[in-house]
């Protein structure tokens, strides 16, 4: 209590000594005086975030209404901005925005550009961290063309960074790592040690996420020497948690532990809130693994709360899954349902797809934005040496073959990209029938007391989501992975209507399941519809075969799935005004992939009694081009 007396004691002198000075009628102190004494007062501010967060929101509402009173455009923006910075430390972002937002109109009056620029990229942080990513980078794109005006490499390279966690957040690993090396590089030349360790750290969760592990480790331990050197509390907090990831990705879990706890600790101590529901699920997953799950459900539900109050939608997902799985680790099947249901709820909301499109268009207006401000440098330049008719006729003819070869690829283009996304949405959603059935087949096990079915059917379709849902952001899966989805869909069904659908794979030994890659989830949707459309539920014979043949004269993978159920011919007559939606999907997939590879991808659909009047079912052929790890 002594304390925080004496602190609000000091804060009161602090600002009342700065309004008398200010305000003082004495001519003879002159107002670079009291520029200096307002700024004094702001680096105050920026003290007070860390010893004391609700002092420092207090003494810059007063530090915000001195400035207004010198009606000075330039200190009333840096007040605004600070208080906003504040706000933000604390996690409170719609009124960090508030702040903002008003100090941008009075930096563009004080003709401030740099300032303006830092202040967009605030904005796109807030909004990069609360998951509307199309906003954050509307706004990073805003801060990087000031940038580029003013030639502020730094701010650029921070751009750069930033827009490669957008990226991360999307899934696009490519793009991420593409944004965080071109940042690096830039940093590097200036040899700023605090962002460069920032960086490095950005790469090493990147290569954590895709499990190479002696990649992210020397990023990593890059990123954890040069915070000590360079780096802020905040910065060693994030540090510590990803070194913690990293030992725990190792099964040093002690080791894990401990750097969870110091990071908490940090965050803590600096009220980084929306930074502490992450520090808390890692924190529990270690628990779990080690069997302490009081200690692992109490850290979840204090991530909850914090989820909940903060609108933090990635975190409160992370959260329901662990708690899922938590609570199937301790047999309480009935609490492991209701959360997997609202991890499903909350996933369903975050709509990627919206998203990535409006991203896609953002990026190629600024493209578009980019090339006619070079064009138009390269104008001015030329008309210095008095050859602008030239520079004009050039710009035309350009201009002229630019609009006619983008009005002919546009369609097209426009096209498959619609279709890729399209095809990305479908992939990573599971049929929603055979979702909610599989969840009514658990409740009714649950019901009728049969908690081991229940609790095997569980685990086979959380594995099964879980396969689907890390497959369908990857262009291409290793064949086991795609066997394994097989499997899994295969054995739920056989477990969902107790008839057992036999099934085998015949697979050439010259096919390492491990190196060989191929894009995902082809097989399920023929597999499904050939337990749905072939009749297969209703045959006690019912067969599945999925053979796979490597083609050393074509370069390619032939993969076959055949069934002996009614036959594609037989179904299309009996239901001539129904088509199966995976055959075009299939088709939509095949046609995307030939155009962006050099090798193509073919399917061929056959109906085996036009074979073998004997005969019925149907076999679905894919030729693959090999491709490798």
């Amino acid at each position: 209590m002594c304390k925080i007396a004496l602190l609000s004691l000091y804060i009161f002198v602090i600002s009342f000594n700065l309004k008398a000075s200010i305000f003082s009628t004495d001519s003879l102190i002159q107002p670079s005086v009291f520029h200096d004494q307002l700024l004094d007062s702001i680096k105050k501010v920026k003290l007070l975030r860390s010893s004391s967060p609700t002092e420092c929101l207090k003494f810059g509402e007063r530090v915000i209404d001195m400035a207004r009173e010198t009606d000075i455009p330039s200190l009333i923006g840096l007040a605004e901005k600070t208080q906003g910075v504040s706000y933000f430390y604390q996690g409170v972002f719609d009124s960090a925005l508030h702040h903002y937002n008003k100090a941008i109109p009075k930096f563009l009056e004080a003709k401030q550009e740099l300032d303006v620029g830092k202040v967009y990229n605030n904005i796109a942080i807030i909004y990069r961290r609360t998951s509307k990513s199309e906003l954050a980078l509307e706004n990073y794109l805003k801060a990087k063309e000031i940038y580029e005006q003013v030639d502020y490499v730094k701010g650029i390279a921070s751009i750069y960074s930033n827009v490669g966690g957008v990226y991360y957040n999307l899934g696009n690993y490519k793009e991420t790592e593409r944004y965080y090396l071109l940042s690096l590089a830039l940093l590097e030349k200036l040899n700023f040690g605090a962002r460069i360790a920032k960086v490095n750290m950005n790469l090493g969760v990147l290569y954590l996420g895709q499990s190479q592990l002696d990649k992210a480790s020397v990023y990593l331990n890059k990123a954890n020497i040069l915070t000590e050197e360079y780096g802020k509390l905040r910065d060693k907090g994030e540090v510590l948690i990803n070194l913690g990831d990293l030992a725990f990705y190792k099964k040093e879990y002690k080791k894990a532990l401990d750097l969870y706890v110091k990071c908490e600790s940090i965050r803590l101590q600096i009220n980084d809130y929306w930074g502490l529901p992450k520090n808390y699920i890692f924190t529990a997953k270690c628990l779990t693994e080690i069997g302490r799950y009081k200690e692992a459900l109490v850290k979840l539900k204090e991530s909850e709360t914090i989820c909940l109050q903060y609108n933090l939608r990635e975190d409160l997902h992370d959260t329901y899954v662990q708690q899922s799985i938590l609570f199937e680790k301790m047999k309480e099947f009935e609490q492991a349902l209701i959360y997997h249901k609202k991890n499903v709820e909350i996933r369903d909301s975050i709509d990627k797809s919206n998203r990535s499109k409006t991203l896609e268009k953002l990026e190629f207006t600024h493209f578009l934005d980019l090339k006619e401000k070079e064009l138009a440098i390269k104008d001015l330049d030329l008309s210095r040496k008095n050859i602008l008719l030239l520079s004009l006729l050039g710009f035309i003819l350009f201009g002229v073959a630019f609009i006619l070869f983008y009005l002919r690829s546009r369609s097209h283009q426009n096209k498959l990209q619609t279709l890729s996304l399209e095809q990305k949405i479908r992939l990573s959603q599971m049929n929603p029938h055979f979702l909610f059935n599989s969840l009514s087949v658990i409740q009714d096990f649950i019901l009728d007391r049969e908690n081991d079915k229940a609790f095997n059917y569980m685990s086979k379709l959380t594995g099964l989501i879980r396969g689907v849902l890390e497959n369908s952001t990857q262009d291409y899966i290793t064949v086991r992975e795609e066997l394994d989805i097989l499997t899994a869909y295969i054995e739920l069904q056989n477990l969902r209507f107790d008839n057992d659908i036999s099934y085998r794979f015949d697979i050439d030994s010259d096919i390492d399941l491990d190196e060989i890659r191929i894009p995902p989830m082809l097989a399920q949707p023929i597999i499904e519809n050939a337990l749905i459309h072939g009749e297969l539920r209703n045959n006690p014979d019912a067969e599945i075969k999925i053979c796979l043949l490597k083609n050393v004269d074509k370069n390619s993978i032939d993969f076959t799935i055949e069934d002996n159920g009614v036959g594609i011919n037989s179904k299309q007559k009996s239901l001539s005004m129904h088509k199966p939606m995976a055959t075009d999907i299939l088709k939509d997939r095949v046609r995307i992939y030939n155009y962006y590879s050099k090798d193509d991808l073919s399917i061929e659909v056959i109906d085996l009694k036009g074979l073998n009047k004997d005969l019925h079912g149907t076999r679905v052929r894919f030729r693959i081009p090999l491709f490798m790890n």
